[in-house]
């Protein structure tokens, strides 16, 4: 029993980090002109450079699955919630953050991207349900540029995301 908990974490660890490594580079096929203008971050120490626009940053773009927890000049922690069947509007997390998962459910990430001055879906990957051991585990991520996650199950998935606004050495 514990040998087929181990194999569906790393099966599941090894989805995951596929999908968030996917997600953080932009294809090959992007064209340059087919991003939006560069924006100037308010903090110098951020060392990536951060191309999509403030309006699709997750508290704006996906309100009522993102909700402030707390914030300062340096760390933004979110509570996210997303709703049993229902898909989350499309938005991005701009800061590198450390994220975990309190209620996890099957899902599908939608990876977009911008062509032709609209915002379409580039790839999606479907998750399985993730065992117990995966649970109130944090995870480094990365900067997370256009993306949505559809839940596929009848009850809502929590996560907790802390950003941080500044360089982050783990």
């Amino acid at each position: 029993m514990k040998i087929t908990y181990l194999i569906v974490g790393i099966l599941i660890g090894g989805i995951s980090t596929f999908v968030f490594t996917k997600s953080f580079y932009q294809t090959s096929s992007s064209k340059q002109s087919d991003k939006p203008k560069q924006t100037k971050s308010d903090t110098s120490l951020i060392q990536t450079k951060w191309n999509w626009a403030d309006s699709i940053d997750a508290i704006k773009a996906a309100p009522e699955s993102h909700k402030v927890v707390y914030e300062d000049t340096n760390v933004r922690i979110l509570r996210v919630v997303l709703e049993a069947n229902k898909t989350e509007p499309m938005h991005t997390h701009q800061w590198k953050s450390i994220m975990w998962f309190t209620q996890a459910n099957p899902m599908t990430y939608y990876k977009y991207g911008l062509t032709n001055n609209k915002y379409i879906i580039l790839d999606s990957i479907a998750i399985a349900q993730m065992p117990l051991e995966v649970l109130n585990h944090g995870d480094i991520m990365n900067a997370e540029e256009p993306h949505a996650i559809r839940n596929l199950s009848n009850k809502e998935g929590i996560a907790y995301r802390v950003e941080f606004k500044k360089e982050f050495q783990p």
